[in-house]
């Protein structure tokens, strides 16, 4: 983009989105992957990408309704509901190997709870956070408030989660904040987004199923990732790009968006809306079925060369002395 084209890209930018709001740059650029209704910028200092303008919180409460979270929160049909609970309890596994026995572990953005109530299970002292829920919705040992409601005390927990809930928050530094300041000296940060560096969003662009304008604020690569979490208290110890629950659909529900025109109606007709003729229905389902192999098989190779589609860290709070350096 040559000087005279930055000039004019920056002066037609909303005043609040001159300045990146994670880094306080001022070298934004036009993302290359967008969509027709909503823009995104790209911080060249800090590689992070960004909706702008981003909404007030009034306007994103419009956009998680029931339809978002399925009536009565289940989300999916039956047959995909218990797969989708199943791959959520395969996570405790590597979670718990790294808490000692009764520790205290957060979920936030926890959904039904399911790891909250496998934890506990077990005998760990876990909680979950989650968007708003009406009473008759509630699950026990779950918060339906912001984090920094909760006003948990200092060096809490051993273990915190933050599975694809980053990039839905309006202020995703000062939740990392309180996150290291709830977490135990060398507590541990599992943390994933969908991979806007990957070989799955370049393939897809606007069509890529994990962009999700407008609930998706941010859009984080590998590098402004780690440097998030690196300036705000944490050393990443190990990162990966692949994911079995979210890569694999992720390919399909892209291929199918950019072939048929579809804006995610195979996501729709597995959560059971009824919106959709008989014929559209098993039209995109045959579809699928002659995909799915195929996508499995990109999806995995996307990995293999460290190009996923989801991007996850493990990461240790800092220390002090560390903080200092």
């Amino acid at each position: 983009m040559s000087t005279a084209q930055e000039s004019t890209a920056s002066s037609s930018l909303p005043k609040f989105s001159r300045e990146c709001p994670l880094c306080g740059s001022a070298g934004l650029t036009p993302a290359e992957i967008s969509s027709e209704a909503y823009s995104l910028l790209e911080c060249r200092a800090c590689g992070v990408s960004f909706l702008s303008p981003l909404p007030n919180d009034y306007e994103l409460a419009c956009y998680y309704d029931e339809m978002y979270y399925g009536k009565n929160r289940k989300k999916f049909l039956t047959p995909i509901q218990i797969m989708v609970t199943a791959m959520t309890k395969s996570k405790w596994g590597k979670i718990q190997r790294l808490m000692v026995s009764g520790g205290r572990f957060l979920d936030i953005g926890c959904g039904r709870g399911t790891l909250v109530q496998k934890a506990r299970a077990e005998g760990y002292e876990a909680y979950g956070i989650e968007r708003n829920a009406s009473p008759q919705h509630t699950e026990p040992h779950i918060f339906y408030k912001d984090l920094s409601e909760c006003a948990f005390p200092d060096n809490h927990f051993q273990t915190i989660i933050l599975f694809h809930v980053l990039e839905h928050l309006r202020e995703p530094v000062e939740t990392l904040r309180e996150i290291r300041r709830i977490l135990q000296p060398g507590g541990w940060l599992f943390l994933a987004v969908p991979n806007f560096g990957g070989a799955q969003a370049r393939a897809s662009g606007r069509d890529w199923f994990h962009l999700d304008l407008p609930r998706h604020l941010w859009h984080f690569n590998k590098r402004s990732l780690a440097k998030l979490l690196e300036q705000n208290g944490f050393h990443v110890q190990r990162t990966s790009t692949y994911s079995f629950e979210y890569d694999w659909y992720g390919t399909l529900q892209s291929w199918m968006n950019r072939a048929m025109g579809d804006e995610n109606l195979l996501y729709a007709i597995l959560k059971g809306e009824r919106r959709f003729s008989a014929v559209g229905k098993i039209m995109r389902l045959a579809v699928a079925s002659l995909l799915a192999l195929p996508a499995l098989i990109n999806s995995i190779w996307d990995a293999a060369r460290g190009e996923g589609g989801t991007l996850s860290m493990m990461a240790k709070k800092k220390e002090l002395d560390a903080l200092k350096r």
